[in-house]
């Protein structure tokens, strides 16, 4: 009896310590695409420049089945440079942003993003780069993750990120 109840405690034990592989586990999605930008950024109290060059955008995704996921978007300017509508002067703008966004776990609407770059003029190093953000990112995602579209374009400028 003994024996019995010890070979019960046993295996009672070994199904509490067995995992379960029940669960699907999670799906990874990634994209990259190179889109050009040509557009008239407009910062609030500053000359209109008309900017061109092109934007990098990496996005990763992670789905949890039934759970939503995580977007994680890089944005990197290459080549970017603007002309002052009233000074004619050059701007150059240049950086990197990333960004997290959670999505929920039904058809998920487009993803907004306004990075975060450096604005140079005069070219000086007496003056600091002063952060601005002069693209608008959009990225459209399925309920599972996929990345379906990435779209860019030059937008009018939200308040700058306070330090």
């Amino acid at each position: 009896m003994r024996a019995a109840t010890r070979i019960g405690l046993v295996a009672a034990v070994m199904c509490l310590a067995t995992p379960t592989l029940t669960a699907e586990a999670a799906a990874v999605n990634s994209r990259t695409v190179v889109l050009p930008l040509n557009g008239t950024f407009e910062e609030p109290g500053a000359e209109p420049i008309d900017i061109t060059g092109s934007i990098r955008v990496r996005v990763v995704t992670r789905t949890e089945p039934g759970r939503g996921g995580t977007a994680h978007i890089v944005s990197t300017l290459q080549r970017t440079t603007g002309t002052g509508e009233d000074t004619g002067a050059t701007y150059r703008f240049a950086g990197t942003d990333v960004a997290f966004r959670t999505f929920p776990p039904v058809p998920v609407t487009p993803l907004d993003i306004n990075p975060v770059f450096l604005k140079f003029w005069p070219p000086t190093p007496i003056l600091p780069p002063h952060p601005v953000r002069p693209v608008n990112v959009e990225v459209t995602l399925a309920a599972d993750g996929t990345i379906n579209a990435i779209t860019a374009e030059v937008g009018n400028g939200s308040p700058p990120p306070q330090p």
